[in-house]
Formats: structure tokens, C-alpha cells, sequence
């Protein structure tokens, strides 16, 4: 068969839509993402309540407390509300804010180590 003779799409764009027709919708990503304002990230710690939420940074230095900040593709996004390295002030940070923390995140707030990142 030459080449003239197969039916393609003039654009490598159309070319590929042609292959991927039969194949159905795409499916939704199920890995967690790596992203720190993605509502699939990795290193979550604990959903504080609906609108708040604890992250540990991609390096583990730090630890994220990020408010939800409206939604991309269907999907929530957060943005950060502090940065901390002690217990304590995220413990205080988590109190002061608008809605009541989980008493299970709290929970786990307490088990968290005094620092993160190793340092003592």
C-alpha cells in the first residue's frame, strides 16, 4: 500500500485523535500526584477540616498548613497558610483558625514529632 493511498489526517494532532478514537474516554489519574497544591499529594498528613488541611514539604524539612483555594479540572487546589518546623506552632496555627480543627487531625497533630526534618 503507498502511502498516498492510506487515508490520514494532514496534522499530527488529527493523526493522533484518528488512533486514540477507539480507546475510549481517559481515565482519571489514580497514582497520588507530587504536586503540593494538589488535592493528590503525596506527603498529606491530615485533613484538618473541609477548607484546611496538613501537608509535610516534598523534602520533609517543613511541615504545610494550606487552606483550600477553588478547584482545577474538577479537583481541589490548595494554597499555603504557614510554613512550620515545631509542633507547637502548628498546633497554635491549626487553633486560630476560622473552622474547628477535627478532634481526630488534632489527634494526630499531637503525635507529630517536636520538630521535623530531623534537627533537633
Amino acid at each position: 500500500m503507498r502511502s498516498s493511498d492510506r487515508r490520514a489526517a494532514p496534522y499530527p494532532r488529527a493523526r493522533r485523535r484518528q488512533r486514540l478514537a477507539g480507546r475510549g474516554a481517559p481515565q482519571p489519574r489514580q497514582a497520588q500526584d507530587h504536586h503540593e497544591s494538589a488535592d493528590g499529594y503525596a506527603g498529606l498528613v491530615a485533613r484538618l477540616s473541609d477548607r484546611h488541611r496538613l501537608i509535610r514539604c516534598r523534602h520533609g524539612l517543613q511541615w504545610i498548613l494550606q487552606g483550600r483555594r477553588g478547584e482545577r479540572r474538577g479537583r481541589a487546589r490548595w494554597a499555603a497558610l504557614g510554613y512550620f518546623r515545631t509542633r507547637a506552632a502548628l498546633i497554635r496555627a491549626s487553633h486560630a483558625l476560622h473552622d474547628a480543627p477535627d478532634p481526630e487531625a488534632l489527634a494526630i497533630l499531637d503525635r507529630l514529632p517536636a520538630r521535623i526534618g530531623g534537627a533537633q
